[in-house]
């Protein structure tokens, strides 16, 4: 019994050692695995911290510094989804909002602010406009409106609706064109990548002195103008500052000045070059019938007077008044179709006939400036195709207005002509130095 007490208390001490050594044991395995553990825990802390500094790096460079080029509007595409159309025809703003879910007050307060910065009377079918959203699921956050290449409205259409007019970053640039005419005068400028509205001012300011429908070949001009640059890329907008033409009756310049408040054309003299009467009632037609005694009507198949010179153009081209005066006529007979009849003072009348329809706003009483709209060329009455018939009177008697000749305005007063004569030097050594370009510069006596 004795025996066994001892045996048993060994056994009990070499099994407290035992555990005690395992315990120990087992601290220093768990120990060892918490050190371990917190070494993959930092590194991938460090790891992900990293990752993420990198992540913002990469974001800050290619989406938070947008560049401007990048812009639609003002609204980068990468964050907003940008919705724009065209503006429908006869179409109005509180139509145009009420169909996209826009109306009520709302609608009425965009309005409001909208007609504060632009008249109404002014919005163009054609024009782009959009919404702006930023989160595809919910309501637009924005209304634009293209008012012309140059700027735009941004509408907000929550909160206070605030409108602004925002301006596109735009500059005018000095270009030159110059060209000989080959085939026809319209070809030769729109080889020069001129605008229609240049083209415009072009023959309105040399509209007194030469007779664009006796254009011949070898005929040459040369431009001076301004070019509407926005964001960098050339538009159709521009200012015509200076037009030469040579023609088989001499050399022909018109010089932009602005002595005071109102910009004009001059000769080389001082005196304006805008004329009492336009050479033609519509551009770059040509005369398919002339003033004649005895002319053979295409319609009624025999011969008759032709009091008027006939201006054949496609359906739809403007028709110009070429005076101011006042409509006596605006009307319609089996003969001369649709007309127009003004008269400019006591002396001189003009009618203009076989219009497809006549101008907005034009009516018997009607007061009329030079080169308005009036009407457009179409073939009603007598008329076998799209042309107007221009008839010209004097003193109640019906003349061929290419004969006639008015006297030349008032040069500019004395006291302005020695600045005009400044100006107009340094604009003709520009011109002479304008070289024609090498696809139309021919020899025009060969």
């Amino acid at each position: 019994m004795f025996i066994f007490a001892v045996y048993f208390n060994i056994y009990l001490s070499l099994h407290m050692k035992i555990q005690k050594a395992f315990f120990a044991l087992a601290q220093i395995i768990t120990l060892a695995l918490l050190l371990i553990a917190n070494s993959f825990i930092l590194d991938f802390i460090l790891n992900l911290d990293n990752g993420l500094n990198k992540t913002v790096g990469h974001f800050d460079l290619k989406e938070c510094q947008t560049k401007s080029s990048n812009l639609i509007f003002g609204f980068d595409p990468l964050h907003f989804v940008i919705d724009t159309r065209k503006m429908p025809n006869g179409k109005s703003l509180s139509e145009l909002f009420k169909s996209n879910s826009i109306d009520g007050s709302k609608s009425e307060k965009l309005i409001k602010n909208i007609s504060e910065l632009i008249d109404l009377r002014n919005l163009r079918s054609g024009n782009t406009y959009g919404f702006i959203t930023s989160n595809p699921c919910l309501e637009p956050d924005y209304f634009i409106y293209e008012i012309d290449a140059s700027k735009y409205l941004t509408c907000e259409l929550k909160g206070d609706h605030c409108v602004n007019l925002q301006y596109r970053n735009s500059e005018l640039k000095r270009e030159h064109a110059s060209g000989i005419i080959e085939t026809s005068l319209w070809n030769a400028l729109e080889g020069q990548n001129l605008s229609l509205d240049l083209i415009d001012q072009m023959e309105d300011a040399l509209s007194s002195s030469v007779d664009f429908h006796h254009v011949q070949k070898g005929n040459t001009f040369k431009l001076i103008y301004n070019r509407l640059y926005i964001e960098g890329k050339p538009t159709q907008a521009g200012d015509l500052l200076a037009a030469y033409f040579e023609t088989d009756y001499g050399e022909h310049f018109s010089i932009s000045f602005k002595p005071s408040t109102k910009k004009g054309f001059y000769d080389l003299k001082g005196s304006p070059m805008m004329s009492r009467f336009l050479q033609a009632p519509v551009r770059f037609s040509r005369i398919s019938s002339g003033f004649n005694m005895r002319r053979f009507h295409p319609v009624l198949k025999y011969s008759r007077p032709h009091l008027g010179t006939d201006y054949a153009a496609p359906y739809g081209t403007p028709i110009l008044s070429v005076g101011a005066g006042t409509v006596e006529a605006a009307s319609y007979t089996s003969g001369n179709g649709n007309f127009v009849k003004i008269r400019h003072d006591n002396t001189y009348q003009t009618q203009y006939l076989h219009m497809s329809k006549f101008a907005k706003g034009i009516r018997k009483g009607t007061p009329v400036s030079q080169g308005q709209i009036i009407g457009y060329v179409g073939s009603t009455g007598l008329a076998s195709g799209p042309h107007v018939c221009f008839r010209f009177w004097k003193n109640g008697v019906q003349v061929n207005h290419r004969n006639l000749h008015f006297p030349s305005p008032d040069p500019l007063p004395k006291h302005q002509l020695d600045e005009y004569f400044i100006h107009r030097d340094s604009i003709i050594h520009e011109l002479n130095a304008i070289q024609f370009s090498t696809a139309l510069n021919t020899n025009k006596n060969s």
